[in-house]
């Protein structure tokens, strides 16, 4: 199966809810959600903390809580979903 952004967007709302694909507990919109090509080892080595790891139907959700994009921004929560040879993620603190 093709993984999406919309996919990616149904596979938050697991974390948000506990339920995959209800649009209501999405965290974002389809068009807010960045492709990359950064393993989960990047994410992992470049962040701090502990992350949680969400089951879903398109692939595992890695999420980050209460994370800086760099000092004085606003914290917020990194979401990468892992679909195989690409990650989508999306990050609702301040860039």
């Amino acid at each position: 199966m093709m993984t999406n952004r919309k996919d990616f967007c149904n596979a938050t709302s697991v974390w948000n809810s506990g339920v995959f694909g209800k649009e209501i507990s999405w965290v974002c919109e389809p068009d807010e959600v960045q492709e990359t090509r950064e393993t989960i080892a990047d994410f992992i080595e470049a962040r701090t903390g502990e992350h949680e790891i969400y089951k879903t139907e398109v692939g595992n959700l890695y999420v980050w809580e209460d994370q800086q994009s760099r000092k004085g921004k606003r914290r917020g929560n990194l979401f990468v979903l892992d679909a195989g040879d690409r990650r989508y993620c999306y990050f609702d603190g301040e860039v």
